[in-house]
């Protein structure tokens, strides 16, 4: 009898550390001025909304959109086109998976987007090549 308690509490445990995985994969990739935002899901299991979640400083994270979940397997993207690179700061983004009550079923690690300044070389060696 113990046995069998102690092989169904370890299944219990084991279930719950992989109940909570929602995402398979996510990435953020920037633009000149916009950043692609796609993920894709394993599970989606009292999933009621994905919250995309945008910082300055890795710290205080604002709200950008709420999407409504479309079933496992689903590649879903989001471009944030409020997009401002003011310097070569980097910027973070994070998803988060929300059941119906507000709690976070699951959530990505910060994505750290650096800013695309390879257009603004190149408009400046095209400048350069202008004058020569």
């Amino acid at each position: 009898m113990r046995q069998k308690l102690t092989t169904l509490f370890l299944l219990i445990f084991v279930s719950s550390l992989f109940a909570g995985v929602v995402f398979s994969e996510y990435s953020a990739t920037p633009a000149t001025d916009r950043v692609t935002i796609t993920w894709s899901t394993k599970s989606e299991t009292n999933v009621k909304a994905f919250v995309i979640l945008r910082s300055n400083d890795d710290k205080t994270f604002v709200e950008l959109k709420r999407i409504n979940p479309q079933g496992p397997g689903t590649q879903y993207s989001y471009v944030d086109e409020n997009v401002v690179f003011k310097d070569i700061s980097p910027l973070f983004y994070k998803i988060k998976a929300i059941d119906d009550n507000g709690r976070v079923v699951d959530e990505s690690d910060g994505m750290i987007v650096h800013p695309n300044i390879s257009g603004i070389f190149r408009t400046w060696g095209a400048i350069k090549a202008m004058f020569r």
